[in-house]
């Protein structure tokens, strides 16, 4: 159970982080301001602050997310009604908006804000005490909330993700799954590296199946299957699957000689949705592995296509299960899910745990670019909007489409948790 616990810990926490990094690191490139990096959700166990950005691990282990600075996700933490202390530089500017008692500034002013502005014209309005009268006072370009004994930068206007160009905002929303994508294929290659990549010569045959009917041995090159020339191991897989389980002819080199022979593959069923099943066809062997240079580069790179493809065609069929009446929260996983998953596949060797977390990176990466509020795939849409139309979408209904997306994810993130536990457990 332990080695469970650290498995998915390791599991969860590379993949969140790689995600979210993948976002902040395109982020702070635009210039935009990103007060916190977090992993997790729910309340703080630890942090710390690393220049203007606080990093935190949280309790509960439902994702991560990034807080850019007018985002529109954040809420500002002064409000018209609040009563406030602020400090002012020479120029009349405001340097810090103090939140709290921990810190004892001198010349400070006390105000009850009637009105304020932290996006566009960077202002805060409102009653002085110490005249009664109503001053409206400009945000310096380096000022502080202060608040909880800590100090977070007020981020200035132009370091606000909402005044980025379109281009510098898709790439910030694209980069956390675009970075799942490299993990996997980063993951993949480090395990082509290690292990070898496969080979289209013969180690082993299986036994009963088509390889050991025809007499198949160890040491024989593939060459030919179905008139396709072979190359490489995944050309095997390819004229296997185009076959569609008819008898085919295989050439093989064997001490030199070319043999001749006809088998019929083995068709197997993997069910990838409640409703859809892929297709393959086996030969039935096991091939040599050889290292080299360039040969796992493309290796990796094939898996992780192929990984997106399955993935791919699966949403598909979730989405369209939907429309037929045929969806089941059994298709999803959740956090418990993917903990009983990783309970499943570490049993089964440091390898198998590997290209799974490849694969579960690559469905990150594709579930996050679902045309939904609150995801990244529907923030990209008012993006894409946005530069079509050369103006951004209406600020208020952004934000309460984006808030219903997360009500909407945060929902299904119960009920999925929920039918989970229900699943493994009960």
């Amino acid at each position: 159970m332990l080695t469970t616990i650290i498995a998915f810990i390791i599991v969860f926490g590379l993949l969140v982080s790689v995600h979210e990094y993948g976002h902040m690191f395109f982020a702070k490139r635009a210039g935009i301001m990103c007060p916190e990096f977090a992993i997790g959700m729910g309340p703080k166990i630890f942090s710390f602050r690393k220049n203007e950005t606080l990093y935190t691990i949280r309790l509960l282990p439902v994702g991560g997310y990034v807080r850019m600075a007018g985002d529109g996700l954040e809420e500002a933490p002064v409000k018209p009604g609040m009563h406030i202390r602020i400090k002012l530089n020479e120029q009349d500017e405001i340097t810090h908006v103090i939140l709290d008692d921990q810190h004892k500034f001198q010349q400070i002013e006390a105000l009850e804000v009637k009105k304020v502005d932290l996006e566009e014209e960077m202002f805060i309005e409102g009653i002085a005490a110490y005249d009664d009268a109503r001053h409206r006072y400009t945000i310096a370009q380096k000022a502080f909330f202060v608040e909880n004994g800590s100090l977070i930068q007020i981020a200035p206007r132009d370091r606000q993700f909402t005044h980025k160009k379109p281009f510098q905002k898709f790439l910030t929303l694209f980069a956390g799954p675009l970075f799942n994508f490299i993990l996997a294929f980063v993951l993949l290659l480090g395990l082509a590296y290690y292990n070898g990549t496969p080979t289209t010569t013969i180690s082993q045959v299986a036994d009963g199946m088509a390889a050991q009917q025809i007499g198949l041995q160890k040491g024989d090159t593939i060459t030919e299957i179905g008139g396709k020339k072979i190359n490489r191991f995944n050309d095997i897989k390819n004229a296997l699957n185009e076959t569609g389980g008819k008898e085919t002819e295989i050439k093989v080199t064997r001490d030199g000689k070319t043999l001749t022979k006809t088998f019929t593959p083995k068709k197997s069923e993997v069910k990838v949705s409640k409703n859809q099943k892929q297709t393959d066809y086996h030969l039935g062997f096991l091939p040599t592995k050889e290292r080299s240079l360039v040969e796992p580069i493309i290796y990796a790179g094939e898996e992780t296509l192929r990984f997106g493809k399955v993935i791919f065609v699966a949403v598909v069929g979730m989405i369209s299960s939907i429309f037929t009446g045929d969806f089941s929260f059994d298709m999803l996983n959740g956090p418990v899910g993917i903990y009983k998953n990783v309970d499943t596949v570490v049993k089964t060797g440091i390898t198998n745990l590997i290209v799974w977390t490849a694969a579960l990176s690559v469905n990150l990466g594709i579930m996050n670019l679902l045309p939904i509020p609150a995801l990244d795939g529907g923030r990209i849409l008012f993006v894409i909007y946005e530069a079509i139309f050369k103006k951004p979408a209406n600020k208020k209904a952004e934000t309460v489409i984006i808030a219903a997306g997360a009500v909407f994810v945060m929902i299904i993130m119960v009920l999925v948790t929920w039918n989970d536990i229900q699943r493994y457990f009960l």
